[in-house]
């Protein structure tokens, strides 16, 4: 979803919270919002999670989600794994991992507590992750003030994950459709402006976007794509001898879906429309472009976006 970050509100007006479901109706939301929703996503798979406020880079104050897995039974002496959930970016990060995001933990909300950060570390790798331990965490409910005089209900309210889906099918053909003309027009004005044109490939555009598609269900395990699947499916294009035989050149884009401009860029920074060898005989149409785009669209109208964008140039002696 949408990340508003926070950055062009007034840091003197009133911090609202949005539920999770005002989170989905409205779309867009801050780093405490996916973090929220992301948390009560684990907790309704039983998972030990909570909502952690500390320090990050680049964001300064942020939200993280983080998880607490038990050790595997063949290891049931080894220490849980603690992961620390950037829900903004969709990244997660192990605590021992130099290159995680978060880098102080000020404290951690479960369900039924809040537990201050007291350890003299700022270290996340050194950082202890026993809520027992009253020499590193504070909680903020205990024997004398217990959580159930406080709080005995929940602010969240059931999410109708079903809401709007007959129009899915329809909505996603609708945004891949725009990202689709958007990136070719783009193509076609990058090479414009140098004196070329844009050639298109539609048969490996074809492909491009059942590879994109294999993808996205090899991600949810749902099947499995190797890069040895992927060359099999580009092999008409990779024969040297046929008639068709192309080298190809290309990278594929992997997001959630809020605004297609980020995507643009990225596309113009990978300098895919300068690929290619230089003609000097007239002959583009050994240049060619292809661009596949595939939206998979989860409850809430929650898109994963795919792009693929590849250059295709025949092969010497073909």
């Amino acid at each position: 979803l949408e990340d508003s970050g926070g950055d062009d509100i007034d840091q003197e007006s009133m911090d609202v919270w949005c539920t999770s479901t005002e989170f989905l109706d409205i779309m867009a939301g801050d780093w405490e919002e996916h973090a929220t929703l992301l948390c009560n996503f684990f907790l309704q798979l039983n998972r030990k999670a909570f909502v952690v406020f500390g320090n990050g880079i680049p964001e300064g104050d942020t939200v993280y989600c983080m998880t607490i897995d038990p050790p595997p039974k063949e290891t049931p002496n080894a220490d849980d794994t603690v992961w620390l959930w950037n829900a903004s970016k969709g990244h997660k990060y192990k605590s021992t991992d130099t290159k995680c995001t978060l880098k102080e933990i000020y404290y951690a909300v479960g369900k039924n507590n809040i537990w201050g950060n007291i350890q003299v570390t700022k270290d996340l790798s050194k950082t202890s992750f026993n809520f027992e331990d009253k020499k590193a965490w504070r909680p903020l409910f205990n024997e004398k003030y217990k959580f159930e005089a406080y709080q005995t209900e929940t602010v969240q309210t059931p999410i109708d994950w079903k809401l709007g889906a007959k129009k899915d099918e329809d909505y996603v053909k609708e945004v891949e459709k725009y990202i689709s003309l958007a990136i070719r027009n783009r193509l076609e004005h990058w090479r414009s402006r140098e004196g070329k044109s844009m050639v298109e490939s539609p048969g490996a555009a074809k492909i491009l976007g059942n590879v994109l598609r294999k993808m996205e269900q090899s991600s949810h395990k749902e099947t499995s794509f190797t890069e040895e699947d992927l060359y099999t499916d580009l092999a008409k294009y990779l024969q040297p001898g046929s008639a068709s035989g192309f080298d190809i050149t290309g990278f594929y884009i992997n997001r959630p879906f809020t605004d297609v401009q980020p995507i643009i860029d990225e596309i113009e920074n990978a300098d895919i429309h300068h690929a290619g060898p230089v003609t000097t005989d007239g002959s583009e149409k050994d240049v060619q472009f292809a661009h596949a785009v595939y939206v998979k669209a989860f409850p809430r109208r929650v898109l994963s976006l795919w792009v693929a964008v590849a250059c295709l140039y025949r092969k010497r002696g073909t």
